[in-house]
């Protein structure tokens, strides 16, 4: 039913998926690890909520720069060819990578009026950002199929 969202990848890549990725850790291990990694973070945001300093918004004279509408629509148009190729080599999947949400929280932080929950979205934002620099930094491009090469 789904197979239009994953068909695409290359499972015969390791850590791509199949039955070997499938199975590199037990249950067991997944759900203690899921019950560490929440005891531990649960009160770090507990106390980063209660920590948190109120965004001023204060905004007079309303300026809608040029050069944002520019950067909004040339990021919507690249980022609407990128989802179109994920739907054409049938790797949708890949649309939940980190950087692939990042992109849609710029492109909303783009086109959103000023407010306390943009101002909200952008810390958040603020660190999603590292994914960025750690995908071209050390890229993982051998899993990717090349569905869409020129004929010649």
């Amino acid at each position: 039913m789904l197979d239009w969202a994953h068909t695409g990848v290359n499972i015969t890549v390791g850590g791509n998926g199949g039955p070997e990725c499938t199975a590199y850790l037990s249950m067991t291990k997944r759900i203690l690890e899921t019950i560490f990694v929440m005891g531990l973070t649960a009160p770090l945001l507990k106390w980063g909520l209660r920590n948190l300093s109120p965004i001023p918004v204060v905004q007079e004279h309303p300026v809608d720069p040029f050069g944002k509408r520019l950067l909004l629509v040339l990021m919507t148009l690249i980022f609407g060819i990128e989802i179109g190729f994920k739907f054409s080599s049938k790797t949708v999947i890949f649309l939940l990578n980190p950087c692939h949400v990042t992109t849609a929280l710029q492109i909303y932080l783009l086109a959103a009026p000023p407010s306390k929950q943009v101002g909200a979205v952008f810390r958040f934002h603020l660190n999603c950002m590292n994914g960025a620099v750690l995908a071209l930094g050390f890229p993982e491009l051998d899993a990717l199929n090349a569905s869409l090469k020129w004929k010649t």
